[in-house]
């Protein structure tokens, strides 16, 4: 492998992971003015109508797999908005922080997954990882059970693993099309599938009362997606998919150190995380555990 394709490669893993990082705490904010499912639809919206203009002005024909979609790829786009929906539901009812940490368990699914339906190898290393990580997310679960309540945590851990298993489905469903179907087309189908399937939960009013501020939030948001899966995509042509895996896995510390400065400089746009001593060893050691699972031998 050539070092600049390495290099762009990582450059492109890091995109995505620092957008990830923020990602939770923008939400977090956006649910003040908007309901979870108006964020979720508006997202995918607008992601699907400006990739759709984008393949349209390099004459990609985006119309084509919006004619013929593969089933798989619907399927696809079901998986994601529901596991988009869940996140988000997550967050409302916990922290940012919270909800960047669990999904963690989204990737090391997939590794399992793989081993089962794909035989893929799992390797000791990988074993000692997986032990570590349900070390430190159960460490972290018993501190925020008693920060948050049993039942108030208990339900939003419930929505976010919800949405890692759904992720998991989606990851599973682009593997079976990656060969066939070039990335971004298949990101067109998927964001079109989901914004149908989010219509039934976007509350129309939220758009009657917003100010040009969450206007501008809401876009971002959108191209948040846009710009987040169009790097993973692009991430896939120059380093292995567990490189890609390590480094994304590495967004939670950008949204736990985010998560202490923000409401320092800008108090009143988040509530402040509450996590303890533990909590923190938890998290550093779940995380930890499933860079050691993604990581490759």
């Amino acid at each position: 492998m050539q070092k600049s394709n390495y290099v762009r490669g990582l450059a492109y893993a890091s995109v995505t992971a620092l957008l990830w990082g923020f990602l939770p705490i923008l939400m977090k904010i956006a649910l003040k003015e908007f309901s979870g499912g108006s964020i979720v639809w508006f997202r995918f919206t607008f992601a699907f109508l400006v990739l759709f203009l984008f393949l349209k002005f390099q004459k990609k024909q985006p119309e084509l797999i919006i004619q013929s979609p593969p089933g798989f790829g619907i399927l696809g786009g079901m998986f994601l908005a529901g596991n988009y929906y869940y996140f988000l539901k997550g967050i409302e009812t916990s922290s940012p922080s919270n909800a960047g940490i669990l999904i963690q368990t989204a990737p090391v699914l997939l590794v399992i997954l793989g081993v089962v339906l794909f035989e893929e190898r799992f390797s000791r290393n990988q074993g000692i990882g997986l032990v570590i990580a349900v070390v430190g997310f159960v460490l972290f679960y018993r501190d925020q059970s008693q920060q948050w309540g049993v039942e108030v945590y208990t339900e939003a851990s419930w929505y976010i693993q919800a949405a890692a298993l759904l992720w998991v489905g989606y990851m599973v469903f682009q593997k079976k099309l990656a060969a066939s179907y070039q990335a971004q087309q298949l990101n067109l189908l998927v964001y079109g599938t989901a914004a149908l399937m989010l219509i039934p939960v976007a509350v129309w009013t939220d758009f009657n009362n917003s100010n040009i501020g969450s206007w501008v939030l809401m876009i971002f948001l959108g191209v948040n997606t846009l710009l987040a899966y169009g790097c993973l995509a692009e991430a896939v042509n120059y380093i292995p998919l567990w490189l890609i895996s390590v480094v994304i896995s590495l967004n939670p510390f950008i949204t736990l150190i985010v998560m202490h400065i923000l409401p320092l400089v800008a108090p009143g746009w988040v509530p402040p995380e509450i996590i303890g001593l533990w909590g923190y060893i938890g998290a550093c050691t779940a995380i930890f555990g499933v860079v050691m699972v993604l990581r490759k031998d």
